[in-house]
């Protein structure tokens, strides 16, 4: 591969990031903006019920579709016509409608016990049946979207995530702020926003649908996509224990700490999805490419470290203020959790760069055994830690399960598609940015003045993203420099 193509090649996921990053940051702006109104207008012990049913269901959430997406992916662009194409996409939505009924039917089953499991009562019966209900406009969302995605109709992608976030924002307001209506407001927001953006996107990907089922593509979708089922739930186990745990040990309130801390860090969680949206559909068009791929993902890995700790270090220069904008002071109890969760990103999106090998060879049982090893690690964690450390003991539980899961996918991947990677800048960026982030910590509880603290902290910001820079690779660094300079130059232009 020419150094001209591997520009274009890197510039092209640069630009997609950028586009994505926009999407996403629409989409998750609602979530951020509303935040301050559901701190305030909900008791920390309704926000930190709201977020114990969220772990119980995003299990559910995960089994609409059943990875189907993923499958979709792998196969769309191996298409030989578009019969096949809609049919791939048809048989994958068809499908996740018959999984939302069946999730919604569970809930009515089974909302009560639920209840008693998680609040010993039943007095949340009700509000844990409306939460499955609303899965199932939000799962059929999120695989619409990704329709464009597919088709690289970046700029629908964008409009469609600021209408609904705006619609979320309104219902909000509407049902929280203004009306009251407490915990429900939050899932009829859900529902509402959701509903409406599915019907925009898939009417814009009407040209993908057509009302057939084929049994063959459902085979090979089902042969990719079913056996990373086990890992995916594997995969928020690894954030969903730390509140089981955390709720069983404690109460909701101290959850409530837990979950804000972690809607914190919605800076670094855009920036790596953006990344991860961008990037994944380009890996997948670059498997049959060994020679583009070998050379493209050690450089992607470098950079994707580079910027994702550099950002880290930049929100936790300003996570006292975070905090206070987000939340009354009462949840500042959190914000010692901020750094080590920020860091959990790295090895949560890292994995799509580092695992080419089990997606070429088709071999993704691999994640399921990876993803579960993580969870055993996680969970022998959390029963260690957790209630001797409490907050502490939940998010370094989490961590650990983290690094567990993407370092076995990292070694099992080379074993399957050996390559190059950068491994000690790897290293040395977690490093830098851990001993930064102790010192901002430190910092923030501290009793010095506030324009002191904030220069202590930016100057330890300014250091890790300059030695990063500084300790990057000749090539990764060129990258940087040169689609840095074209975006800059597109923006002024």
């Amino acid at each position: 591969m020419s150094k001209e193509e591997t520009t274009k090649q890197e510039a092209s996921v640069a630009r997609n990031v950028i586009i994505y990053g926009i999407g996403g940051v629409l989409s998750q702006a609602a979530g951020l903006i509303t935040l301050p109104l559901m701190t305030r207008f909900l008791t920390s012990w309704e926000y930190g019920s709201i977020e114990v049913i969220t772990s119980l269901t995003g299990y559910f959430n995960l089994l609409i579709g059943l990875n189907m997406m993923t499958g979709l992916y792998r196969f769309f662009f191996e298409a030989e016509n578009e019969k096949d194409r809609r049919e791939m996409v048809s048989t994958t939505f068809l499908f996740v409608g018959l999984c939302g009924v069946l999730v919604i039917l569970t809930s009515l089953l089974l909302g009560g016990t639920f209840s008693q499991r998680l609040f010993r009562d039943a007095d949340h019966t009700g509000l844990i049946r409306l939460a499955f209900t609303a899965l199932v406009p939000v799962a059929v969302y999120t695989y619409s979207l990704n329709l464009l995605r597919l088709e690289n109709k970046a700029l629908p992608y964008m409009l469609i995530a600021l209408t609904v976030s705006m619609i979320y924002m309104g219902c909000i307001i509407l049902f929280v702020a203004v009306r009251k209506v407490g915990i429900p407001g939050y899932y009829y927001a859900q529902i509402i926003s959701n509903t409406i953006g599915t019907v925009i996107a898939l009417f814009i990907s009407r040209k993908l649908l057509a009302p057939r089922f084929s049994i063959k593509w459902f085979k090979r979708l089902a042969r990719y996509s079913f056996p990373l089922v086990p890992g995916t739930l594997f995969s928020w186990s690894l954030s969903a224990n730390n509140r089981m745990f955390l709720n069983a040990s404690t109460t909701p309130v101290q959850v409530a700490y837990y979950g804000l801390a972690n809607k914190a860090t919605i800076v670094i969680t855009l920036a790596t999805q953006a990344f991860c949206n961008a990037w994944e559909p380009t890996m997948y068009s670059l498997l049959n490419k060994e020679e583009k791929i070998k050379h493209t993902l050690p450089t992607m890995l470098s950079l994707y470290t580079f910027g994702t700790l550099s950002i880290c270090t930049l929100v936790m220069t300003v996570a006292r203020e975070i905090f206070l904008f987000l939340a009354p002071p009462e949840y500042l109890a959190g914000i010692g959790l901020l750094g080590i969760m920020q860091l959990r990103w790295i090895f949560t999106m890292g994995v799509y760069v580092i695992d080419p090998g089990t997606a070429k060879t088709g071999k993704t049982w691999w994640v399921s055994v990876m993803l579960g090893l993580a969870v055993l690690v996680n969970l022998g964690a959390n029963m260690i830690l957790t209630p001797k450390l409490g907050l502490y003991g939940a998010v370094i539980a989490e961590l650990l399960g983290y690094v567990t899961a993407m370092c076995g996918r990292w070694i099992v991947s080379d074993q399957l598609f050996p390559i190059h990677w950068n491994l000690r800048y790897f290293l040395l960026m977690i490093v830098l940015y851990g001993a930064a982030a102790f010192g901002q910590t430190r910092i923030i509880l501290s009793d010095m003045p506030w324009a002191i603290s904030f220069l202590l902290r930016l100057l330890l910001a300014g250091a890790v993203i300059g030695a990063g820079y500084l300790l990057l690779d000749r090539e990764s660094r060129n990258t940087l420099t040169e689609v840095t300079g074209k975006a800059v130059r597109k923006i002024r232009s």
